[in-house]
């Protein structure tokens, strides 16, 4: 490959875009303790925003029927005793004030079934059809699901015409009609008596876990819904009282009842279908030029990125092109479907990649561009989801583009940091050892668009390859196409084990999203990031390598604004193999060692701002098994050069200028190519295991989400 040459960057006018890590893609959330379970998906998602009742109605309830008159429901329903009590005011199943009662909890609300029943009766005369939705109260019963979850929620509204398939019920259940399924389930519920922070607190926890395992679980579902005792949540509302403002109450329930299914949260583009006794999807993609393409999936490929509740959502399947009569295309060839839901103010992959290729054949020629295209993946078909005749978004959702003046936040109740359990790894999620993470504040909305793209490669990514000369030639060709994106100005600003992968003999670089051309002025709101695999530099937002003790006039302030650059990218492609090295282990069986253990703690701790000191230092990678050794002292070569990079790019920077990276970069650039290929050799013959991990419990499906629910009194 001809040598490339990294241009400079213009004058650094424009600060980049802040990394947020995912709790959820850490190991902690994968421990199989509900608790902290919990406290993480909590922790993620952060504040959120509290709007008023009107608001809320009006953006992210489904409409009202136009024929529903929620005034003249109320008035029918205050004339019927068996329904209100004009002694008291109230619905008539409640005499006494929730917090009065004597009886359990689930006695005491159970009257609220009653009521649906009898608004959504007096809506359905009204609006001349019948409801969609059922209420369901089995407190003492969990759903069914695909993925284990033994949380029971105390109440919830269901599809009459169940979306469920009979391949969904666990083989450990006995086939009933009257166990419910999560696939099913529209509104979650959870009830309290007292009304204390205590009580809230419970019930928030709850409410947003069962709104939170309906989003990681049913790829059909866009949105969904959660109601307390006192207030509802996917935005909050402010609270109301259902005993004393009927209307509210009638209110929600007529806008969810008679609501079509797109309003409801599901998505009409795909479709849960039973395929030898297997739930497997049926997904459109619609392409830029109108055409309607049908995928039927064959196996999940990665779906850990939706277990954030915020996020790109991104879930990718194997799939195969169905034909126009429905049945799959003869000799059709396995493609790969990417599900995501991009920022709103960024370019969809597909677009950025054209970018990227065109660039580099106007900079560097048509024989360079198609060089560069085998390192990256082929885009078969792409487009934005459609849904009710609109790009689908979440600003269609909430059917309002901003956030009310008056907007509060409203804190979740995320505990304190728990004792994380040995962990197994989710689909396409990089395995790791237990750690928890702190908080992460999310201070506004970000909007994003409903995206669908096809790639022709099938691939693997690097951490399922078992041979260690197979794991450095994949990221040696990762590597040749970052030389191509940074020899025209570009950067890619999220290289992980999960975007580097392997497409029959080649190593391929996937994920462009974040990609950014170095002289953009751009800036784009908030972003998650893979924190196993960022750079130092961008995890503390400061450049950690200049001269400490370079004296500064008078007057002037010696901080640059941060900005990604290429050499972050070069830190995340090296921390790949050494994630690799330190993980596992030579033989099958066998588990890591005291010291190896200790070093990948060190290496991968599991916090933002906690390895640059050891990432600073030399590493000993003697504690590693014998067979890595070789391999390992030349990516310690490599790492020894990334900090010599570092160093020499930012040892003479003045103030209000980033870094002179252009020609350490490009020795950089050379060295790796150098000790990638020499770590290949060295590796020829041996063998990756992942290492044996002492559980404190057997892996017990239901264990992993196990919710020990108490009788309520």
């Amino acid at each position: 490959m001809e040598k490339q040459s990294t241009p400079p960057p213009k004058e650094l006018t424009t600060p980049d875009t802040i990394p947020k890590p995912k709790q959820t893609s850490l190991a902690g959330y994968r421990s199989g303790d509900l608790a902290l379970g919990r406290t993480t998906v909590l922790r993620d998602l952060g504040d959120i925003p509290s709007v008023s009742l009107d608001y809320f109605k009006s953006a992210a309830l489904p409409p009202l029927h136009e024929q529903i008159d929620v005034g003249k429901i109320k008035e029918s329903l205050q004339r019927d005793a068996d329904v209100w009590s004009q002694a008291s005011n109230q619905w008539a199943g409640f005499a006494k004030e929730p917090k009065d009662s004597e009886l359990s909890e689930d006695m005491t609300f159970k009257p609220l079934s009653n009521v649906f029943d009898a608004v959504v009766r007096g809506a359905a005369t009204a609006a001349n059809t019948q409801a969609k939705l059922r209420f369901v109260s089995r407190p003492s019963e969990s759903p069914l699901s695909e993925r284990s979850n033994a949380t029971r929620p105390d109440a919830y509204l269901l599809l009459v015409k169940k979306k469920s398939i009979d391949a969904q019920v666990n083989k450990d259940h006995v086939k009933d009609s009257n166990i419910n399924s999560w696939d099913d389930i529209v509104v979650s519920l959870e009830f309290k008596k007292g009304n204390g922070n205590v009580e809230r607190k419970d019930d928030d926890k709850k409410i947003v876990w069962s709104l939170h395992h309906i989003m990681r679980s049913d790829p059909c579902r866009r949105a969904t819904f959660g109601v307390t005792l006192e207030n509802t949540i996917t935005l909050v509302s402010k609270s109301f009282n259902f005993l004393s403002e009927p209307e509210h109450l009638i209110y929600f329930f007529c806008s969810l009842a008679f609501a079509y299914d797109h309003e409801l949260g599901w998505d009409p583009t795909i479709q849960r279908v039973c395929i030898k006794g297997k739930t497997q999807y049926d997904i459109t993609v619609r392409t830029d030029e109108g055409e309607n393409l049908v995928y039927q999936t064959t196996r999940i490929i990665s779906d850990f990125n939706a277990d954030a509740l915020r996020g790109r959502g991104t879930r990718i399947f194997e799939v195969c092109l169905k034909s126009e009569d429905g049945k799959p295309v003869d000799d059709a060839k396995p493609a790969v479907l990417k599900d995501c839901w991009r920022d709103s103010d960024r370019d969809r992959e597909d677009t950025i990649l054209e970018q990227i290729f065109t660039d580099l054949q106007n900079q560097k020629g048509i024989e360079q561009a198609d060089e560069a295209r085998k390192y990256f993946l082929t885009v078969l078909a792409a487009g934005n989801v459609i849904v009710d005749g609109k790009i689908d978004g979440t600003d269609s959702l909430l059917r309002v583009s901003d956030l009310p003046t008056d907007c509060t936040w409203y804190p979740l109740p995320a505990d304190e940091a728990l004792k994380a359990k040995p962990t197994r790894a989710g689909e396409g999620l990089t395995p790791s050892f237990p750690c928890v993470s702190g908080s992460a504040k999310q201070p506004q909305v970000h909007h994003r668009i409903h995206s669908r793209l096809v790639f022709e490669e099938v691939c693997q990514p690097i951490y399922e390859l078992r041979r260690l000369d197979t794991v450095f030639e994949t990221p040696r060709d990762a590597h040749k196409a970052l030389q191509f994106l940074h020899s025209v100005g570009w950067v890619h600003r999220d290289v992980s084990a999960g975007n580097v992968l392997r497409a029959g003999q080649m190593g391929k670089l996937a994920d462009l999203e974040y990609a950014k051309h170095m002289n953009s002025k751009t800036t784009h709101e908030v972003r998650t990031g893979t924190l196993e695999f960022m750079a130092c530099e961008v995890e503390a937002q400061k450049y950690l390598f200049g001269e400490h003790d370079l004296i500064i006039p008078y007057g002037t302030t010696f901080n640059p604004p941060f900005r990604f650059n290429p050499l972050h990218d070069m830190e995340s492609i090296w921390w790949i193999p050494t994630w690799v090295l330190y993980y596992h282990v030579d033989q099958d069986g066998s588990q890591v060692s005291t010291s190896q253990l200790a070093w990948f703690n060190d290496l991968f701790p599991g916090r933002l701002n906690s390895r640059f000191s050891t990432f600073s230092a030399r590493m000993v990678y003697q504690v590693l098994p014998t067979p890595f050794h070789r391999a390992a002292h030349e990516i310690e070569i490599m790492h020894q050069k990334l900090i010599k990079a570092y160093t020499n790019s930012e040892k003479e920077m003045p103030p209000a200028k980033e870094p002179a990276y252009t020609e350490p970069l490009e020795n950089l650039h050379s060295s790796f190519t150098q000790y990638f290929t020499s770590a290949v050799e060295y590796s020829r013959g041996v063998s990756l295991f992942r290492p044996m991990v002492k559980r404190l419990h057997q892996e017990d499906p239901l264990l992993e989400t196990r919710d020990n629910k108490q009788p309520k009194v």
